[in-house]
């Protein structure tokens, strides 16, 4: 057995006070709270005699806590938390302490004060290292240590350091125990805490002694002496002889580990350690049967005993409060179980009810849902009918127009303007010019009859081709493009599967979308090339139109800019097709449009 000081608590609590009598002590600071400073006195006082005397400080950790309470003091109202857990944990009453941890914790918490939450995680870990859940200790240590170095609190981590080397040593890791106790060493050292220390000392050594490195571990044992000795830590160095006893003994000294044995026992006698008394004799008394010294081995066998039955009887009537308090627990854990199954089954019928309802009125939502999306369907479908008509006539109107303009611009003005050249070439012989210059007028008049006719024509043309009535699509869009006149593009064509007329709607509204964007080109897009592409297979018709001028932003097609692009996009959409533009700015453009065929 090698003797490890046990976890270490934290508590924000700086106060060394003390009195030769502690209740007496407790009444006078209870009687003089006016304010948070006189309140604090009394928080550290209980905290500062809990061992000796827990039923008292319980009581004034209540009236304390109450005080915090009306006083509005938070941070008070934790630390009484923290006391009263602290008195439970003395008592062995683990659940109740950790209860009252949390609420200390949920506290700092609310406060955000990173010293507070990591000292009541520290706190929380060592209860739960009691109820023997260490994966759940480990976690709330890991979370203190993490908060410890996020914000350099280097007390607190030196101390956390320490309680996770009694973790894994309790694991039986020591190699890591000794790391974490190193790091813990360092720390203190920094900060010149020397109870710490000491402690950290012992415990180093204890872990060396476990690992077999026993002149390392007397190193240990012996600086922790001197910082016991340095501050009068009686407990540290009752502790200290006891281990190195056991050093004594792997090192096979026999007298040495008597002598410390024996000055382990001087100094755990005046503070009570009954575990250190216990240990001490009963390696005395060892020590002594292996001598073949039965008296002494008997003598101090005895005195080991007696610890050992007191030690007993210590623990019995713990762990007898410890059953009480589980029993009480359990009881009220019941009762509460109990009232949790009749609001359970309560909650389940009001929820049946509910639910009944809102399934109800689920099915008449859904109902009259249904028919109101029906109802806009209907509409929907009604409105497309009626857009589609709408749109249907518009282009209807606008060709008929053009066919009627085309044919009183070919009938009408193109047959008069035809009579009136004839009726001048008929009179020209008539007519007595007085000199070239007038006979040179009168044939500039019949020229510019001709130009005027062919314009008609040309207009007529445009606006109803002959080609587009007669001979269909392709005839009709290449008749068009032979007509453009421009110097600066070149224009190439193909047609393939156009050797059937199509509906004469789609002919008359693809020619239109043909013609608005070569116009377009022509106006806008400083091209050198024109490729138009007209294909149609089983089902489509696809045109594809593509130059290689300044292209334009995409993003106006969007907003619907240009009227030239809005009417291509209008016409294709009474067709049910579709059109894309690939463009971007100076990369050209291409038009792609699908078509379905009309059946």
């Amino acid at each position: 057995m090698r003797i490890i000081i046990a976890t270490i608590f934290c508590f924000c609590l700086n106060s060394n006070i003390s009195a030769q009598n502690f209740e007496d002590s407790l009444q006078l600071y209870s009687q003089q709270i006016h304010d948070t400073v006189s309140l604090n006195k009394l928080i550290s006082y209980c905290f500062n005699n809990h061992e000796a005397i827990p039923d008292a400080t319980y009581k004034y950790s209540q009236i304390a806590l109450k005080k915090s309470i009306e006083l509005g003091s938070k941070s008070s109202e934790a630390r009484s938390y923290t006391n009263l857990g602290s008195i439970e944990v003395v008592r062995g009453n683990y659940v109740a302490a950790l209860d009252l941890y949390m609420k200390g914790l949920a506290i700092w918490e609310g406060l955000k004060v990173p010293r507070g939450i990591m000292m009541n995680k520290n706190n929380i870990a060592q209860v739960y290292g009691y109820l023997k859940k260490p994966e759940i200790e480990l976690q709330f240590l890991s979370e203190a240590e993490s908060i410890a170095r996020q914000y350099h609190l280097e007390e607190g981590l030196g101390l956390i350091k320490l309680n996770l080397a009694v973790y894994f040593s309790n694991k039986q890791n020591y190699r890591e125990a000794l790391n974490q106790q190193m790091e813990a060493i360092a720390i203190n050292t920094k900060l010149n805490k020397l109870p710490l220390l000491s402690t950290g000392y012992n415990n180093a050594g204890a872990f060396l002694l476990y690992l077999n490195q026993i002149d390392s571990a007397v190193i240990f044992f012996n600086q922790a002496k001197s910082v016991g000795e340095k501050i009068k830590d009686t407990s540290s160095l009752a502790f200290t002889y006891a281990n190195l006893g056991d050093a004594f003994v792997s090192k096979k000294k026999t007298d040495s580990a008597i002598y410390h044995y024996q000055e382990s026992i001087k100094f755990a006698k005046t503070v009570h350690l009954k575990e250190v008394l216990s240990y001490s004799y009963e390696q005395l008394s060892a020590i002594y049967k292996t001598k073949g010294d039965y008296q002494k081995a008997l003598a101090y066998f005895e005195l080991k005993q007696t610890y050992k039955d007191s030690i007993l009887n210590s623990t019995m009537s713990k762990q007898i409060a410890e059953m009480q308090t589980k029993y009480e627990t359990e009881k009220k854990e019941r009762k509460i179980q109990e009232q949790h199954y009749e609001i359970t089954k309560r909650n389940y019928w009001i929820s049946a009810i509910i639910g009944s309802f809102l399934i109800f009125g689920f099915f008449i939502y859904s109902f009259y849902r249904r028919k109101q999306l029906r109802q806009e369907a209907l509409m929907q479908a009604t409105l497309r009918k009626s857009e589609e008509l709408a749109s249907k006539s518009i282009l209807e109107a606008e060709e008929n127009e053009r066919k009627r303009i085309a044919t009183d611009l070919h009938d009408g003005i193109g047959q008069i303007m035809s009579a009136a050249k004839m009726n001048l070439s008929a009179i020209e012989n008539e007519i007595p010019f007085t000199d070239e210059a007038q006979k040179l007028k009168y044939q500039k008049s019949i020229d510019l009859i001709d130009e005027s006719c062919v314009e008609v024509r040309a207009i007529s043309h445009n606006m109803m081709p002959n080609a587009l009535l007669k001979q269909g699509l392709a005839s009709a869009v290449r008749t068009f493009l032979d007509n453009v006149h421009s110097s600066t593009i070149k224009i190439n064509f193909y047609s393939e599967g156009l050797n059937i007329k199509l509906d004469s709607n789609q002919e008359a509204v693809l020619y239109r979308v043909i013609q608005e964007a070569v116009n377009n080109v022509i106006k806008h897009a400083k091209a050198s090339h024109l490729d138009i592409t007209l294909i149609r297979d089983k089902n489509n018709i696809s045109v594809t139109i593509e130059d290689d001028g300044v292209g334009f932003n995409p993003a106006q097609v969007q907003k619907g800019d240009g009227i030239g692009l809005k009417n291509i996009q209008s016409r294709i959409i009474y067709l049910k097709g579709s059109v894309e533009w690939d463009t971007l700015p100076e990369k050209g453009t291409a038009i792609i449009i699908n078509i379905p065929l009309t059946s």
